[in-house]
């Protein structure tokens, strides 16, 4: 079983990464046009492909926020318990390997978004966000080779090859997609399984909010129990005539 304190600190850390990729979505929100036709400046240019560019890393942002958002509900529901039970470790690990391949994707997206920001003016407030996004994204992906690593006993350093760029690398956008398609199906049975567990209360986590939607279950909004009657009284105690 993983150190319970290594996984706080770990759902820490990816709370703060949530909460930084979040905002800086809304930081790179297209600026308005000005009023007015004119010619286009080079500064124009720049910012024209910065704009064609950033949305495709805004799917990888998106992509990290869901597979975070599940790795918190796995390390959460893993905490909660007196003694995780085998299928909730199952989840937290599966949780934490689909965190690590999206991960591993979205630094090259960060790197991206700092070569497109530069062509758009005052973005000084993107720029630190995309620095305090790739270093809690490798203190992230640190922490959670280490623990893997120490639960089947091999060495963490071995696992710096997975940095390492793989001929299939130069296969193209064919293999980038069949990978996508491969983690939205992880993610989404990840996420159904964790629902289906008895204790899944879907309560809000850290980083959640309305506005960016709720994988967070189907859990009750007012916190009621299935032990309460349809009308909200409590259950009849059989001792009492």
């Amino acid at each position: 079983m993983a150190d319970d304190s290594s996984d706080e600190d770990l759902a820490r850390l990816v709370a703060d990464l949530v909460r930084t990729l979040r905002e800086l979505e809304d930081e790179l929100e297209p600026p308005r046009p000005d009023d007015g036709p004119r010619l286009p400046t080079p500064r124009d240019l720049r910012r024209f492909t910065s704009e064609v560019a950033i949305p495709g890393f805004i799917l990888v942002l998106e992509t990290n926020i869901r597979a975070l958002r599940l790795l918190q509900r796995a390390l959460r529901l893993a905490d909660g318990a007196e003694t995780a039970s085998r299928e909730t470790e199952q989840l937290r690990d599966r949780a934490k390997s689909a965190s690590e391949s999206t991960l591993s994707r979205l630094d090259d997206a960060l790197v991206g978004l700092q070569d497109a920001v530069e062509g758009r003016p005052n973005d000084d407030e993107a720029a630190e966000l995309l620095d305090d996004a790739r270093e809690l994204r490798a203190e992230i992906q640190r922490r959670i080779r280490e623990s893997t690593s120490s639960e089947d006993g091999t060495d963490s350093d071995t696992t710096d090859a997975a940095d390492e760029p793989s001929p299939l690398d130069d296969e193209g956008d064919d293999t980038d997609d069949a990978v996508s398609v491969d983690v939205d199906a992880e993610l989404e049975s990840i996420k159904r399984d964790l629902d289906e567990l008895p204790d899944a209360d879907g309560a809000p986590i850290d980083g959640e909010g309305d506005d960016h939607g709720n994988d967070g279950g189907d859990g009750s909004e007012d916190g009621s129990s299935a032990d309460s009657s349809p009308d909200g009284d409590p259950p009849d105690d059989p001792d009492r005539e």
